[in-house]
């Protein structure tokens, strides 16, 4: 394995390892949210339904990115990474630099989502 290809995959680790530790940074706060009280005229307490909603949203989506997350991880550690699972071309390095866990090229991503957004 040349140089270049181990500082780039160092590089990699440690960018999908950052975000990794913001998101589980992220979730942590997320759980640390009070429930909601029952007492209270109606408002506060839809208010208060409302914002713990939002909150589980949030720590669902968070939860979700950190499993990509962890997944690019495995990928890398398995010399898979940056290679599409649908057609097993090479992942484009500027898709990379912008969705650090891309699994697909940008054709089978459309691809995907066409198919998606038939059923």
């Amino acid at each position: 394995m040349s140089t270049n290809t181990t500082r780039t995959e160092e590089s990699t680790r440690r960018r999908l390892q950052a975000q990794l530790d913001g998101i589980e940074t992220q979730l942590r706060l997320e759980g640390q949210i009070a429930p909601v009280g029952v007492a209270g005229d109606f408002l506060d307490v839809a208010q208060g339904i409302e914002q713990q909603e939002l909150a589980h949203l949030v720590a669902s989506r968070l939860a979700e990115r950190a499993r990509r997350l962890r997944t690019a991880l495995t990928r890398l550690d398995d010399g898979e990474y940056g290679v599409c699972t649908e057609c097993g071309d090479a992942i484009p390095a500027r898709r990379l630099r912008a969705l650090v866990d891309a699994r697909t090229c940008v054709g089978c991503q459309e691809q995907l989502e066409r198919i998606g957004s038939r059923d």
